[in-house]
């Protein structure tokens, strides 16, 4: 619907005007209604419609003042002039000031529909070409975004798009991403359409938060933030990323550039991004990638990891529940992967192999050859190798060692409440599922919740939460940072850490060691 104003002092002639004609089958809506030149001149300000029926003779400001003002103020409100007279001085004025049309009173109704669908006609054309317009300046916007950055813009240039594309350089801070479709069960054609399909859902969250701009470069989507950055947007960054994930079912992986505080270094960020694309199983974790730090580089000179030796140590860890030990070997064989660059499959390969060598070690005790069974099945292989990046397959690695380590403590303890007080103390930083407890004690997990509420008189949930802020609380006091903290009591997310701790202590956990200092 197309807004009209109707600016007459003569209310029957108003209310002539509403009634004369079906406006809304017409495409009109009247928004407003005046009955002085002061007041309309008002409203065509604050509601700047698209056409205004105007007396040529309204007392404040008269008809023809009321739109050389309009004109004054660029609005571009199709006038339609009513008049009771009909001298040709008013005409030729009216013309001037580049009115639609001049209607005598009483005005007629053919007339005026004929005059209205005129008016419509060039106001959707104006529309289709205003949006056309609107479409050609955003693409060309995208192609500035990528000289940004691939860094091709000079300095000269770079002022010019400025200003032009109102891009509001220069910004606090920079930061690429680029958004990668993994090409699985897909053709060119699939992969180019859901690229553009992506591209959409990513400009709406980019608009939604004045977040930056996006452009597609070699098939992947390009996100060029502003003063938008991770970590410290990581809660924002991760709600795109999932839904991504969710409408790519997963085939989705994002790589993230350090953030630079010059438009001149966006390059940097872009080639950082691009390099962690190529070791995306290596760094990547669930659908992201960022690293602070360098990329790792192999230092020959460096100790070998020795797999026999470490396998014997990892069989001894697991017998003895030794937890934190099975955690250090894990990560040592994944950082050493990752110095030593490996290819996705040798890096897969090694650690299969790897998991093979500890548990044929453990096969060795009869006692424990059973158990270890379990774990030697072609699910077991194949969830190895589907795995995405290394933190998955070694996460998935060190869940089947802990749960082997409990079902061999099992053999040797029957106290239901130590059992569980000491897997928990000693796995309270993984991501614990009571199914995953229920599992190693033997019990379904239904069963298994309601004994835990029983004997330990609250639910698993808040159990796990209590340990693990507890647990902060004394890295804290021994002065630990507050994100190292966070991922050492098994939170990957710093807000919800703070969060969860605040809910427990009654404030944040910097507050807290601010509180120890003043002790």
């Amino acid at each position: 619907m197309f807004k009209v104003v109707l600016i007459d002092d003569e209310p029957i002639i108003i209310e002539g005007l509403k009634k004369i004609l079906d406006w809304h089958a017409l495409g009109f809506e009247i928004v407003a209604v005046a009955y002085d030149g002061v007041d309309g001149f008002s409203k065509l300000l604050e509601l700047n419609p698209d056409v205004a029926l105007i007396d040529i003779r309204i007392p404040g400001i008269d008809g023809l003042l009321l739109i050389q003002r309009l004109r004054e103020k660029n609005i571009s409100t199709k006038i339609i002039i009513l008049s009771g007279y009909s001298e040709f001085e008013y005409a030729r004025k009216a013309v001037e000031l580049g009115v639609e049309s001049y209607l005598l009173k009483p005005i007629d109704k053919q007339l005026l529909e004929e005059k209205l669908m005129a008016i419509r006609e060039k106001l959707e054309e104006e529309f289709k070409i205003n949006r056309a317009f609107s479409t050609a300046k955003k693409l060309t916007r995208e192609k500035v975004v990528e000289k940004l950055v691939l860094g091709t813009l000079k300095d000269t240039e770079i002022e010019y798009m400025n200003k032009f594309f109102e891009l509001q350089l220069p910004w606090k801070k920079y930061q690429v991403a680029i958004i990668q479709l993994l090409n699985e069960n897909r053709n060119s054609c699939e992969i180019n359409q859901t690229v553009l399909q992506l591209k959409e859902k990513v400009d709406l969250f980019l608009n939604k938060n004045s977040c930056g701009f996006s452009t597609i470069i070699n098939n992947n989507i390009c996100i060029l933030f502003k003063d938008f950055w991770y970590p410290f947007n990581s809660r924002s960054i991760n709600i795109l990323k999932d839904m991504l994930m969710q409408y790519t079912d997963g085939q989705v992986i994002i790589s993230i550039g350090s953030k630079v505080e010059d438009y001149r270094n966006i390059k940097k960020s872009f080639e950082e991004a691009n390099e962690l694309l190529k070791k995306r199983f290596l760094l990547g974790y669930k659908g992201l990638i960022f690293i602070k730090e360098a990329i790792f580089r192999y230092d020959k000179t460096e100790k070998e990891f020795d797999d026999n030796v470490n396998a014997y140590a990892l069989a001894v860890a697991i017998e003895f529940n030794n937890f934190e030990k099975i955690n250090n070997i894990l990560e040592n064989k994944a950082d050493n992967l990752i110095k030593k660059n490996a290819s996705e499959d040798e890096a897969k390969s090694s650690f299969y192999n790897f998991f093979v060598d500890v548990l044929y070690k453990l096969s060795q005790n009869q006692e424990y050859k059973q158990i270890v069974e379990k774990y030697l099945t072609q699910e077991i292989f194949k969830n190895l190798f589907t795995q995405k990046t290394l933190t998955e397959l070694k996460g998935l690695i060190k869940y089947y060692f802990t749960l082997i380590a409990e079902q061999i403590k099992k053999l040797h303890s029957d106290n239901f409440k130590v059992q569980v007080e000491e897997f928990i103390k000693r796995n309270y930083f993984i991501d614990l599922k009571l199914e995953t407890l229920a599992e190693i004690f033997g019990y379904n997990s239904s069963y298994f919740s309601k004994l835990f509420k029983k004997t330990f008189g609250e639910n698993f949930l808040s159990y796990i939460e209590k340990v693990r802020i507890e647990k902060a609380k004394e890295l804290l006091e021994n002065g630990e940072k507050v994100s190292k903290v966070a991922k050492k009591v098994g939170y990957e997310d710093m807000d919800y850490f703070c969060l969860k701790f605040k809910k427990y202590v009654g404030c944040s956990p910097k507050g807290y060691k601010e509180s120890l200092k003043r002790k």
